[in-house]
């Protein structure tokens, strides 16, 4: 199974323009490295795409008997006309169908014993399998708006009638559609209607589920005993758009799309038909309409909105997960020799065939592969092109290996082909189109130069890319015979990048970074600024042991981006770092007493926090302290401060919010939003390729609820290593101000009895932890 890792870096960005962000990551090593897309959402695969002559408003698939095993018809109803397609190796048109082709369908089904029913705003059509045709006519006047059918029963709802509906059952002796002696009557007009799934040893559906103007959805009995009965309503946000009841679980549940892009899910009792266990989520800013499908066997439900949607149940759980493609507006099941369990879709004025070929993923990737080890990577934001600068070293150059003599060996298993010294590196400076996967440039260093950082800088209203190199690279001790800083300028639109001038640095430039509208590089311990100049870079400042050790990463404060920074040391943590323009100097103001190895950081919005991941598997948040915060504010320059020290220390220091010990290495940090109209959460990847999610939270009770939780299921719930669970998310650190998620979520895996307990624990009913869980997810991550 491919994976993702090693992930070596990571951005969250939304280049293609979805309703959710991607996820870009450089992964791999040597020949097996590669840019990754990561998606939230399942992979679809595309059999077929069929032009149709106009715009379609629904599709159905029709079998000829309700026992045959394969699909026979794909039926599509325009505006005014009905079309019929014969489904097999070739999609063609059927004439001979018995479906009225002149008007539009708004249900259709198979009927027990043969034969079918087409439900049309005219009439309702009972075609039998001798090919005569029976019909029912509504009052003069008076439209079908919506339908629902079943292999044995039909309802049709009339037009401006207050909710006026009528329910036909098939006889059992004549095979004919028999029109209920009693009408139902709503008492609002009705938007859509769906027939409960036919139990197991009976012969008719047992609820039906009506959608209303007046923002209800009814349940309705359609017993024998108690036929049009009303069992139950449920009042929801907007106008149902589209109701389904399939069978999930062991249960009923009902769907309901609403206009407003919203999707809401209840359970319904078997016997009472009552409604509980709502769930809602919201799918996108069009009105959502629902079909149901077969997923391995099991009864699904496709929602479309601005992007479709399958919620199936995986691993004992529902879920509601998007797939990956394109806006559909209609959809139907498709069963056939060559698609066992398809969709027929509609797209615009096409008709596409689509399998869904893994629904127990989460995410799905496409890969591009890279030639050596991928360090870091920048985006040019205009033309959406990265430069990836990729090194190894004890290998040759692309450009070397093609001048080897004999048959070169597949690199995906062999590797690359090493040089014969082992102090020499290849490296390259890449640009890249993530959407065709071309590489329009390919820059190759030479003199065994290597890149070692890189960053994307205006100066002077133009935008460069910066490349920190070094040559004869030894990382044990670090050090170098010769280093520089390599500037290029966009040409041709942003897809290609030309060389500007070369600056040597006594030092190698470990990381870059544009700052007060110059270049600040880390060169060891120290800080230094430089400016554009015709033949190389400038130097304006420089301020020397701003980290004990080495710098290896910096990010700007995101509200006084030209005045301070954040620095992290390779072993001493996270400094704040301020810049006095008028003494062109910087001044450590905040720095660490815990001795962090850091591999990531994130600075959030507010400026005074920052989220840190370092090498041994741990994350923690740090927040200025306050007083240090005011005084800042006060004193841009920071220079205040350095008459404030506290008495027993040279800094201030940080405050520690959070720790927690994931057991993995976090490569990047990234503080987004996953979910449309969410709050930002903290997306973390770690080097054996997971992505994870912390998620803030915003009200004490919810807080105060997941603490009890968690503290429920470490007393309750044992691991399969034995080991404490507390001891191991403190395994460095004492864990600090965060909750499990991952287990507060083995709460469903648990059986009924342990479930029990822990919720007599937490005095809550099992089906509030579970809303409470659902919505978690629902509301901030996938």
């Amino acid at each position: 199974v491919e994976g993702l890792g090693p992930v070596v870096r990571s951005r969250v960005l939304n280049l293609a323009d979805e309703e959710a962000p991607q996820i870009y990551m450089l992964s791999g090593r040597g020949a097996r490295s590669a840019l990754k897309i990561a998606r939230h959402g399942l992979e679809v695969s595309e059999l077929a795409v069929t032009e149709l002559p106009g715009t379609p408003r629904a599709v159905w698939t029709l079998r000829r008997r309700e026992q045959d095993t394969y699909d026979e018809l794909i039926v599509i109803s325009f505006l005014d006309a009905t079309l019929a397609l014969s489904v097999g190796e070739d999609i063609e048109e059927v004439r001979d169908s018995g479906l009225l082709a002149t008007a539009p369908t708004l249900a259709l089904h198979s009927v027990d014993g043969g034969g079918m029913v087409q439900v049309t705003p005219k009439a309702v059509r009972h075609v039998m399998p001798d090919g005569r045709v029976s019909e029912w006519l509504p009052p003069q006047g008076r439209e079908i708006v919506c339908a629902a059918a079943n292999s044995r029963q039909v309802v049709v709802a009339l037009a401006r009638t207050g909710g006026h509906c009528v329910y036909f059952e098939l006889h059992a002796q004549r095979g004919m559609l028999r029109e209920h002696e009693g009408a139902l009557h709503v008492g609002s007009d009705v938007t859509c209607l769906a027939l409960s799934p036919v139990a197991a040893g009976r012969l008719h559906a047992a609820f039906l589920a009506v959608g209303c103007e007046d923002q209800t959805v009814r349940l309705f009995a359609l017993d024998a005993s108690r036929c049009l009965e009303p069992l139950s309503m449920q009042a929801v946000a907007a106008t149902p758009a589209s109701v389904a009841v399939v069978h999930q679980l062991d249960a009923l549940r009902l769907y309901t799309g609403l206009v407003n892009g919203l999707l809401v899910r209840a359970s319904v009792d078997a016997v009472s038909g009552e409604l509980d266990s709502t769930r809602t989520r919201f799918l996108g800013a069009r009105a959502v309409q629902l079909c149901t499908v077969q997923v391995r066997g099991a009864s699904a439900v496709v929602a479309l909105s601005t992007a479709p949607w399958l919620c199936h149940a995986h691993q004992d759980r529902l879920r509601a997960i998007p797939l990956s493609y394109d806006a559909l507006t209609h959809a139907s099941g498709l069963v056939s020799e060559q698609c066992p369990e398809g969709l027929v879709c509609v797209a615009g004025n096409t008709l596409r065939i689509l399998t869904i070929d893994r629904p127990d993923m989460v995410f799905n990737h496409a890969s591009i592969p890279l030639a050596l080890t991928p360090r870091d990577f920048v985006l040019n934001d205009e033309s959406r092109h990265f430069v990836v600068i990729e090194s190894d070293r004890g290998h040759m150059l692309p450009s070397q290996q093609l001048e080897q003599a004999g048959e070169p060996l597949p690199v995906e298993q062999f590797g690359l082909p090493r040089s014969a010294r082992s102090d020499q590196w290849a490296s390259l400076v890449r640009v890249l189109d993530p959407f065709t996967g071309d590489s329009p440039q390919v820059i190759e260093l030479e003199d065994n130069f290597t890149a070692v950082s890189l960053a994307q800088v205006p100066l002077n209203g133009e935008t460069y890319v910066a490349v920190g190199c070094a040559r004869d690279l030894a990382l044990a001790p670090r050090r170098c015979t010769e280093a520089a800083i390599r500037l290029y300028r966009w040409t041709q639109s942003g897809t290609q990048l030309e060389l500007v001038h070369s600056t040597p640095v006594d030092g190698i430039p470990q990381c870059l970074l544009p700052f007060a509208g110059l270049l600040l590089v880390a060169l060891g311990d120290s800080l230094r600024l430089y400016g554009l100049g015709i033949q190389r870079l400038l130097k304006k400042a420089q301020s020397a042991q701003i980290a004990p050790h080495l710098i290896t990463q910096m990010q700007p404060h995101p509200q006084y981006p030209d005045q301070r920074l954040f620095v992290a040391d390779v072993q001493e943590s996270v400094r704040l770092v301020t810049y006095n323009p008028g003494s062109l100097s910087f001044h450590v103001a905040v720095d660490d007493t815990v001795p962090r190895y850091l591999t990531s950081m994130c600075v959030l919005s507010d400026g005074d926090t920052v989220a840190l991941g370092d090498k041994f598997g741990n994350l923690g948040v740090v927040r200025v302290p306050a007083n240090v915060a005011q005084s800042l504010d006060a004193d841009m320059s920071g220079a205040r401060l350095q008459y404030e020290r506290p008495r027993f220390g040279k800094t201030h220091k940080w405050d520690t919010l959070c720790a927690y010990h994931i057991g993995d290495i976090p490569s990047t940090i990234s503080a987004c939003s996953l979910v449309i109209g969410a709050r930002q959460v903290l997306l973390y990847t770690t080097l054996l390729g997971s992505v994870q999610v912390a998620v803030p939270f915003v009200s004490k009770g919810d807080l105060e609820f997941f603490r009890a939780l968690e503290m429920a299921m470490r007393k309750l719930w044992k691991p399969v290593s034995g080991r404490v669970h507390l001891a191991f998310r403190s395994a460095i650190e004492p864990v600090k101000g965060v909750v499990d998620g991952d287990l507060c979520e083995t709460f469903f895996k648990l059986d009924y009895d342990a479930r029990e307990k822990i919720s007599d624990l937490v005095d809550r009913t099992q089906q509030d932890i579970f809303k409470k869980l659902e919505d978690m997810r629902a509301m901030f991550a996938f």
